[in-house]
């Protein structure tokens, strides 16, 4: 049981002490031991017919019954141990009389239960035992049935409303065994003896999470949980549509993967079970959508892939594990490398773009090494080797960035600019390119600026790529972070742009500002302070989380919301997408 409490105690944490008060209506879990009548009773009378019968074993004849009774009594709350003599010691003869040569006690269903049944009562006594059948089992492969996985079940199960006291659908049985007993179906019996007293574990172990009480940046706040209810009543049966015109929408892949990744910010055990119904019914519609080469979505596929494979992987239902690899595939594609025609040379080699050979950029490209690490490629992985030769050609560091050259303007057709790598450590959008503009050197040559988002998306992808944190490029961003630290706007515009291209996308600056400084394990940003009485300068330590935490919540709107209204460029006029971004940047604020 203790691989169960370690697991989950941190989510368990957050049940319902932290509900908002519209929810306060929730039934409340009970504390303590919850179907003590109904465990004894059933154990009484399973224990009284084997006697009355004769039977060799409380599971009669039946090996796997046997173990599962033996290990329920041993964890239920009157915790039967072997000074239980002769309630439960001709039972575990039994169990050993039926011990194979090779170590089993017969399929593998039975001998992990006996296993376990060993185990509550006499480890020591047992243990010879209990390390043959191990590696019996070892050789099988596959997950193992007992105890804690039913366990585990129940807690999965757990949400704002619903506990382990609702949960033991079994006892509905027992009044029907108590008045003809003559009947009891032994291997029914096992398995509702087994279902009540997981019940009564779970609740145990929530009980004891309960006692810790959790840091109030980890709970989730009326802020956030505003904006889930904003979020939550903009979908249908957990799909987000997109409106095309008056009157006229459409269900769009993309943004159900942004909603459903922001509604899945609020934890598990603090979610209705209606919530967590729909939720269900939205991540399978995802699942639905993914097409034969590993793809979901037709639009943008590369990007919106990205965005469902966290929605499906925070999910962590088994039945999603094969889109996810196919996912994984699918994303490994669109990279360009060898494969698809390009060489060290090119500008492009080692990005991902939107999908169907478009050029590639930083902002995909850390959505998509994100992805690749979810789905469980390695950080040594060559497609992360290969992006790292892209990835310095976006950043402002002359050391590695070995980019320069003409390249087109982006704003003025048919004109050219003759780019070179600058050095202040920061990033731009890819080689050679900057939406914030560029910095005219002496000689007449163009440095494109470096900007926040890109800079951060820069700091996370260095560490999905596994480079550490003294290694030259990850300093130089950061140190590009620390004099550039700024809330209010996403710094690094060029002032002659005007005022409005300071705010362009500022809420996806927010996330991937939180979700880089988050992987990169910093705590704190060391940024310009004051200079002393000396007039020397000096530093001072921000809190980022708390500081971000706060910024967003004096920006959220009365109706949960968040927009972005100084600048609605990338969609950011969208109150869904900027409400996702938040989201998943306050989860980090914890």
């Amino acid at each position: 049981m203790k691989r169960t409490l370690r697991c989950l105690l941190g989510l368990l944490a957050l049940l319902p002490a932290h509900l908002p008060a519209q929810q306060g209506a929730a039934p409340a879990r009970k504390q303590g031991t919850i179907y003590k009548e109904e465990v004894d009773s059933l154990i009484r009378v399973v224990r009284e017919t084997a006697r009355s019968r004769e039977l060799p074993a409380l599971g009669g004849d039946s090996v796997l019954a046997t173990a599962k009774i033996l290990t329920a009594m041993g964890h239920c709350h009157r915790f039967y141990d072997l000074n239980a003599g002769p309630v439960v010691r001709p039972s575990l003869q039994f169990l050993i009389r039926h011990r194979k040569a090779d170590g089993s006690f017969g399929d593998v269903a039975a001998t992990a239960w006996t296993v376990d049944a060993l185990l509550a009562y006499d480890p020591e006594g047992y243990r010879e035992e209990v390390e043959l059948a191990r590696r019996w089992l070892a050789a099988r492969g596959g997950e193992l049935p007992g105890l804690q996985p039913e366990v585990s079940k129940v807690l999965a199960q757990v949400r704002a409303d619903v506990f382990p006291q609702h949960l033991g659908a079994a006892a509905q049985l027992v009044p029907g065994w108590l008045a003809a007993p003559d009947t009891l179906p032994r291997e029914q019996a096992a398995d509702a003896l087994v279902q009540l007293v997981a019940c009564q574990v779970a609740n145990r172990l929530l009980d004891k999470a309960g006692q810790q009480q959790p840091e109030a940046s980890a709970v989730f706040t009326p802020a956030q949980q505003q904006g889930f209810a904003f979020l939550l009543a903009q979908q249908q049966d957990g799909v987000f549509s997109v409106t095309v015109a008056p009157g006229k929408s459409f269900p769009d892949p993309g943004f159900t993967a942004l909603g459903l990744l922001a509604l899945q910010t609020k934890p598990k055990a603090s979610r209705s079970a209606e919530e967590q119904a729909t939720l269900e019914k939205g991540l399978r519609w995802l699942l639905d959508q993914q097409e034969p080469d590993g793809t979901i979505g037709k639009q943008v596929p590369n990007y919106t892939t990205c965005a469902a494979v966290a929605a499906l992987a925070r999910w962590g239902d088994p039945t999603a594990r094969p889109a996810l690899e196919k996912a994984q595939k699918a994303i490994l594609g669109f990279q360009n490398i060898e494969q698809s025609g390009y060489d060290r040379r090119d500008p492009d080699y080692g990005s991902i773009g939107y999908g169907n050979s478009q050029r590639g950029d930083l902002s995909n490209l850390h959505f998509s090494l994100e992805a690749l690490r979810t789905t469980g490629l390695p950080a040594d992985h060559e497609a992360f080797q290969k992006a790292l030769v892209f990835l310095q050609r976006t950043q402002n560091l002359k050391a590695t960035n070995d980019f320069s050259g003409k390249v087109k303007d982006p704003d003025r057709q048919g004109q050219v600019i003759d780019v070179t790598p600058g050095d202040d450590g920061g990033a731009s959008y890819y080689p050679g390119n900057s939406n914030a503009g560029y910095l005219v050197q002496p000689d007449g040559r163009s440095v494109p600026r470096s900007y926040g988002s890109m800079t951060y998306s820069l700091l996370k992808s260095y560490t999905l790529a596994g480079l550490p944190a003294g290694d030259q490029r990850v300093l130089a961003a950061v140190k590009w972070i620390q004099q550039n630290w700024d809330l209010a706007t996403n710094p690094g515009a060029d002032p002659a742009l005007g005022e409005k291209v300071k705010y362009q996308g500022l809420f996806y600056y927010y996330m991937v500002l939180a979700q880089a400084l988050d992987l990169a394990g910093l705590q704190q940003v060391s940024v310009p302070g004051p200079k002393d009485e000396k007039g020397q300068p000096t530093t001072v330590q921000v809190d980022w989380r708390k500081a971000l935490r706060a910024q967003l919540e004096g920006m959220q709107r009365p109706d949960g919301s968040w927009l972005n209204g100084e600048n609605g460029r990338w969609y950011e006029n969208l109150p869904l997408l900027c409400t996702c971004y938040a989201m998943v940047a306050l989860e980090l604020c914890r």
